[in-house]
Order: C-alpha cells, then sequence, then structure tokens
C-alpha cells in the first residue's frame, strides 16, 4: 500500500511541476513588447556541411596535385586517424582544415 501511495504521490508532483511549468512560459498577453537595443546586423553565414568541407577539401587537394582517389582517400584516412605512418605524409605536408 505504501508503494501506491507514493506512486501517486510522484504522478501528482510531476503532473504539479509540469503545470507550473507550462503557466510560467505562456504567453500572458499582459506585457508590452520587447525590442532590442543592438542594432541589426548582418546574419553570419550558414555553417559549412560536412560534404561541403569535403568538397572544398578535395578540391583544394586536386589544386596540390592530390587527384587520385586513392590519395585523397588516404588523405582522409589520415586525417580521421584510421591511417598513419609513411601514407601521411602528404597530409602532414598539407594540413586542410
Amino acid at each position: 500500500m505504501t508503494t501506491r501511495s507514493a506512486a501517486r504521490f510522484a504522478a501528482v508532483t510531476a503532473l504539479c511541476a509540469g503545470t507550473m511549468l507550462f503557466a510560467a512560459c505562456a504567453d500572458t498577453g499582459t506585457g508590452t513588447a520587447t525590442t532590442s537595443a543592438a542594432p541589426v546586423s548582418q546574419a553570419a553565414p550558414p555553417a559549412e556541411t560536412p560534404q561541403q568541407r569535403s568538397l572544398r577539401i578535395r578540391d583544394q587537394l586536386v589544386r596540390l596535385g592530390c587527384d587520385s582517389n586513392s590519395c585523397i582517400q588516404t588523405y582522409f584516412a589520415c586525417e580521421d586517424g584510421v591511417v598513419s605512418g609513411d601514407a601521411c605524409e602528404f597530409y602532414r605536408r598539407h594540413p586542410l582544415n
């Protein structure tokens, strides 16, 4: 019987906490609109996606002379830490970010 009442108490407490949280976040409509005091500046450019980054690095590698598929794959494997040793010499000489 004690565990049943403890479970009920926990459920009621969670329900009350959720209701209070919801009420605190709700717009009451009594406030005034706030404006930003800071001037509006240009938005930052969108972040580069992993695919865009890979294509950019691949293009840079081709310009550096790493134009074969195996060279490009080895470069990314060295960057990821999958391959090490002499095979990563090109990666060590040309660390592209």
